[in-house]
């Protein structure tokens, strides 16, 4: 059995030893605290470049788009019109071409409405995903709420004399008790820390990747924005020409 005096030392020895382990995990956690806020950070500046991007494609790019084409359409039901049938036939033909043309358009459009409705399905399942999140976040929040009334009790109840008496019933072998569990709970934290630190690192890397992907695909929405728009000057022209037939 340890005599209490070399109890005493063996606890002061381990108890420096404790608390330059709580230091360096102290560090640890800062440091985990900053990159996990800069993940975060990162994250949502992803999260509104997507929305610029989404924006610029669906309510720009699409409905500029969209207009090119029903604008073609309608030319190309003016140029049917156009044409003067001197027969039967050929009257059967502006008929049966011009039903066609509005055939074309209806596939289109139904096409477009297709399309639609997956994008209206992912930006649900988007939703359904922030709404799992703010509940995360709001289950946190409580758990730390609950947290704080707890130590507030707790609180009282140290400075109502409970500590003082704890100090005061404390012996060797019960320090050493503490020493050694606190001992146990610091090398289980350093495993924690370990695992959380690799975790952040395959997070960082996939941001970075994410965001590479995200710019690129913006650039992209850019180049076909200038296509279509230049394709718009196209229709523009190809209107003025259908138009002239209806007055030849």
């Amino acid at each position: 059995m340890t005599k209490p005096s070399k109890q005493v030392d063996l606890n002061k020895k381990n108890i420096r030893k404790n608390k330059r382990h709580i230091f360096e995990l102290e560090c640890q956690a800062s440091t985990a605290y900053a990159v996990s806020m800069l993940v975060i950070a990162d994250i949502e500046e992803n999260r509104a470049l997507l929305s610029r991007n989404f924006s610029a494609a669906f309510n720009g790019n699409r409905a500029i788009a969209v207009d090119n084409i029903e604008d073609l359409y309608r030319c190309r039901m003016l140029m049917v019109d156009a044409v003067e049938a001197t027969t039967d036939i050929a009257q059967n033909f502006k008929s049966a071409m011009a039903n066609k043309l509005r055939i074309d358009l209806l596939e289109n459009k139904f096409s477009l409405n297709e399309k639609l409705l997956e994008v209206a399905s992912q930006m649900s399942a988007v939703n359904e995903l922030l709404v799992s999140l703010n509940t995360l976040v709001a289950d946190f929040n409580e758990i730390l709420a609950d947290q704080g009334a707890e130590m507030v009790s707790e609180n009282a109840e140290w400075i109502d004399g409970k500590i003082l008496n704890t100090i005061k019933s404390a012996s060797s072998d019960s320090n050493s008790e503490l020493v050694n569990d606190n001992a146990g709970r610091l090398e289980a934290l350093f495993e924690k820390a370990n695992v959380a630190e690799q975790a952040a690192k395959t997070t960082l890397q996939q941001i970075e990747t994410e965001t590479k992907q995200i710019l690129d695909t913006g650039d992209a929405i850019a180049d076909r924005r200038a296509r279509i728009q230049a394709e718009r000057e196209k229709v523009v022209a190809n209107q003025k020409r259908s138009s002239e037939l209806m007055s030849k």
